[in-house]
């Protein structure tokens, strides 16, 4: 039986969608893209307007900038000095009145704090501007812990840093501290040494010691006061050995008599040398020269 095929061959089945975009398809031939340009050029006049207005900014400026470091309710009139030492607040206080301060806004604090931390017993200064015409100083002082003699009598704090210095040692509030090397090496690290065995003492054992002086690195010779005898002593158990010392002083005074010094630098031994032992030799000295 012959079908009959109603539909050629050279004809597709399926046709595109009639809603589907179809290709847009340039000529054949070669175009140029314009490009439109959109700078504009400054003339003359224009220039000349913009630098006459950054100048007459800068003109201003500078007038505010003048009439404010030159405006006398911005001088500095009142200066607080606050400090927890009376001496170290008067010293300021007479320092800063030798000087004219100036205008409040341009007071270079960070000169001035280096200026003020320079003066004996001073160990911090912060300053405050309060406007518009108050300056605020707080001093922290510098709190003595020692005299030493390096020429003359010093005073000294923790660090080794002098806060007065004397002719002649004015008095017992500290202990003296000697070195028997003179001072020649290590000076702020025996300094802190010394301060934090003494920082281990009690307040009542601290008080009665007069003259401490460094024998070798870990070494001390303490003196207390009233009392002639010199203790030699070790300065990581020196609050153990002066209460030895303190307890067992009558027992030794009767057994002895009076002593020149005891060495407790050793954990199992003393050494206790008499004054007597020293008188006699002193007198067998004298009649071998006789």
């Amino acid at each position: 039986m012959a079908v009959e095929n109603r539909y050629p061959l050279t004809r597709p089945l399926f046709s595109d969608c009639p809603a589907e975009k179809q290709s847009f398809h340039r000529p054949d031939k070669n175009t140029t893209a314009r490009i439109r340009s959109s700078r504009k050029v400054l003339s003359i006049k224009h220039l000349l307007l913009i630098f006459g207005l950054i100048a007459a900014f800068f003109a201003g400026l500078a007038r505010v900038y003048y009439y404010v470091i030159s405006c006398d309710q911005l001088e500095i009139k009142n200066v607080e000095v606050i400090s927890t030492s009376p001496q170290v607040k008067q010293q300021i206080e007479h320092y800063l009145s030798q000087y004219n301060l100036g205008n409040i806004i341009v007071c270079d604090l960070n000169y001035l704090r280096s200026r003020l931390i320079r003066l004996p017993g001073v160990k911090e200064v912060r300053l405050e501007k309060i406007l518009p015409s108050e300056l605020k100083v707080e001093v922290v002082p510098r709190i003595p812990r020692l005299y030493i003699h390096r020429g003359n009598y010093q005073l000294v704090d923790e660090e080794g840093e002098v806060i007065a210095s004397y002719a002649e040692l004015p008095d017992d509030s500290w202990p003296l501290l000697q070195d028997s090397s003179g001072w020649r090496q290590n000076y702020k690290e025996k300094i802190a040494l010394t301060c934090q065995a003494l920082d281990r003492l009690q307040p009542a054992l601290r008080a009665r010691i007069r003259t401490i002086k460094l024998l070798d690195r870990s070494s001390l010779e303490i003196q207390l006061a009233g009392d002639p005898v010199k203790i030699m002593a070790s300065d990581s158990n020196l609050a153990e050995s002066l209460d030895y010392y303190l307890s067992s002083l009558s027992a030794w005074a009767e057994q002895l008599g009076p002593v020149e010094y005891i060495d407790l630098r050793l954990n199992d031994r003393i050494y206790i040398k008499p004054l007597t032992l020293q008188a006699e030799k002193a007198s067998a000295r004298e009649k071998e020269a006789s």
